[in-house]
């Protein structure tokens, strides 16, 4: 019976996005009543540890408590951090400063879907450092964003184009990759080098082609015509900005500050300072407010222009993070009715011959990963029975995994609850359904590039 509630839930959730209901009232109330049948059914009670406020009704809400609580602590911060230095570089014009200073050498690229070759290949190379996928592309939708918009790059592709990268959590400081090395004891660098890095190439190499014959595709089913919106961007944001205020042109560097922190001060060039996303985000609006002051002379215009900085924060604070929140509530629910398990022991019960098995399960994971909206659980979920896998059917057992790794990070870069792409999509003034449509079929080429290789490769 959980089960038949179970869908239809995730037929209304569906419904409502697809109808565009409000998206954290529909989310939040299909995580009470999951919560609530799992609870009355016996399936699962509310609160851990057999917690308890007295009552299922508050019980509901303890636990919506708890998820807030767990979720500003772990990245709220850094999020309206970013946010909140992105809208305050754009208020003091420094946004604009870094579409002129780049738009001689963008503009000189006279079809702009060859720049999301270059876009592809250069936040996969970001991605290895900076780890958090909503992280990097939050940084990126305050610096690359604008200046792909200027190029003549609608809002739809550029946004994809960033986000789709992330989905290929290549490199020793991705979580995923690290799990995934100790479950079958290999040294993180060696799994990296000699294993990722050949799937990682070859993405690379097709991926970018199919992302710019899709996004064109979806461009023109829009009626965008790039041409037509070349240099515009520009515009937009000098009109956002004081007329009067002639923006100095060192201000272009102003957005690649947190870069060079986050780089500058990194354990692989410094190891005696730690450095963080926060403390990046900080550490450049002080710069930043140091210098408007000298420049106008003026202590109070300084202080008066950090009132953008506060905006930015209430604003992702009020679209995105709520969203991601009322995301992980649903996701608890699902969890608590057993839709995960149930996932999970489906998969298990596959009779299959080893390649079979491996498609089964990357698409068990991909699809575990795009309702819950995130890459880990998952794979925590099926990495300790890829052991098992190889034992059984007398494999490599990186011919499982690497293609559930993959699927994993995929998975969640097509779901409209993953917090990277709430926050990308907020950023832009989009809805995640737009996001998710653009990234959908590069990256379900992704997974058959993916599978494809790892049978070639292993079997």
């Amino acid at each position: 019976m959980e089960y038949i509630f179970t869908l239809c839930i995730v037929g209304l959730v569906a419904y409502s996005m697809l109808k565009k209901f409000n998206p954290q009232a529909t989310l939040i109330t299909a995580g009470l009543l999951l919560l609530a049948y799992a609870s009355i059914s016996g399936i699962a009670p509310v609160l851990a540890d057999g917690k308890t406020q007295g009552a299922l009704f508050f019980d509901l809400w303890q636990r919506f408590t708890e998820i807030t609580n767990t979720r500003l602590g772990s990245v709220g911060l850094t999020l309206v951090s970013i946010a909140g230095v992105s809208t305050y570089l754009n208020h003091i014009g420094a946004s604009q400063a870094l579409v002129k200073a780049t738009s001689r050498p963008v503009m000189a690229v006279k079809n702009p879907y060859v720049l999301l070759i270059l876009v592809l290949i250069f936040v996969s190379l970001m991605y290895v450092f900076i780890t958090g996928a909503t992280s990097l592309s939050l940084l990126l939708m305050g610096t690359l964003y604008p200046v792909l918009r200027n190029a003549g790059i609608s809002a739809k592709t550029a946004v994809a184009t960033i986000v789709i990268p992330t989905a290929w959590e290549y490199g020793p400081g991705q979580i995923n990759a690290v799990i995934g090395a100790n479950a079958i004891n290999v040294e993180i660098m060696d799994f990296v080098v000699n294993h990722q890095t050949i799937f990682q190439a070859m993405l690379l190499i097709l991926i970018p082609l199919v992302n710019i014959v899709w996004q064109r595709h979806c461009d023109r089913i829009d009626g965008y015509n790039p041409s037509e919106d070349r240099g515009k961007y520009l515009e937009t944001l000098e009109k956002q900005h004081d007329d009067n205020d002639t923006v100095p042109k060192f201000y272009a560097l102003l957005p690649i500050l947190p870069f060079i922190f986050l780089f500058g001060f990194s354990s692989m060039v410094m190891k005696s300072i730690t450095m963080t996303i926060p403390i990046a985000m900080m550490s450049t609006i002080s710069i930043c407010i140091i210098i408007e002051a000298i420049r106008f002379r003026s202590i109070q215009r300084a202080f008066d222009n950090f009132e953008a900085w506060l905006k930015g924060t209430g604003m992702i604070f009020a679209s995105v993070l709520t969203l991601m929140i009322a995301a992980e509530y649903f996701s608890a629910g699902l969890t608590n009715i057993g839709a995960i398990n149930t996932l999970i022991d489906t998969a298990k019960s596959f009779d299959l011959g080893p390649s079979g098995i491996v498609i089964v399960f990357s698409g068990f994971i991909l699809l575990t990963a795009f309702i819950t909206g995130s890459g880990n659980a998952p794979v925590m979920a099926f990495i300790p029975i890829v052991p098992q896998i190889a034992a059984n059917f007398n494999v490599n057992p990186l011919l499982p995994l690497l293609p559930i790794l993959f699927a994993a990070g995929i998975g969640r870069t097509m779901s409209p609850v993953a917090g990277v792409i709430i926050t990308v999509s907020g950023m832009a003034g989009l809805t995640p359904i737009d996001v998710i449509k653009r990234t959908s079929v590069p990256m379900l080429s992704s997974m058959v590039v993916v599978l494809i290789m790892a049978v070639i490769q292993y079997s």
